[in-house]
């Protein structure tokens, strides 16, 4: 039998995930500004910090999902094959991304030395970001903005197509 809306975990978690990812972007973004260094860690810890949350919430969220299959609203009324195939791409992308990008962050701050500095150590004084990481960093972080953007975008054009309010199944 299925729900007419996600199970109010899903529900919290899709909603949380959202909001510190636009904080995230925000904060990414204004990184730019700031030489990687001992007064600007705060700065870069915050920004490592929701995203590792980000990651721990993806994966309780692939967790949760799982465990609740059979309490999900059903599927959506496709226009056709490749609607749905779309649809499913756009989907598992956006949680490789909320995994892989991350991850990558995570590796960049870790090859920097700075996490002996957040276990009490000196601020190591050759700290830099590798240039190939930082480049992986980014790409993940743009295409999982491209993502939530098709994601949303979708969203709209199936209510204007169908007259359908998919929206109301994800909102408490």
């Amino acid at each position: 039998m299925y729900e007419t809306k996600y199970p109010k975990p899903l529900i919290v978690i899709h909603w949380l995930t959202f909001i510190l990812l636009i904080i995230i972007y925000y904060i990414g973004f204004t990184l730019e500004d700031y030489e990687f260094n001992e007064a600007n860690m705060n700065r870069y810890r915050l920004h490592a910090i929701l995203g590792v949350t980000v990651l721990i919430l993806t994966l309780i969220r692939i967790f949760v999902r799982r465990k609740n299959m059979n309490r999900l609203p059903p599927p959506i009324s496709y226009y056709n094959n490749w609607h749905k195939q779309l649809v499913s791409i756009v989907h598992y992308l956006i949680y490789v991304f909320l995994i892989f990008a991350p991850l990558v962050g995570f590796v960049m701050i870790y090859q920097t030395g700075a996490l002996s500095y957040d276990l009490g150590g000196p601020f190591p004084s050759n700290a830099e970001f590798d240039h190939t990481l930082a480049e992986i960093h980014e790409f993940a972080v743009f295409s999982l903005l491209v993502l939530i953007i098709m994601h949303i975008a979708g969203v709209i054009i199936y209510r204007i197509k169908t007259g359908e309010d998919i929206l109301d199944r994800m909102l408490p």
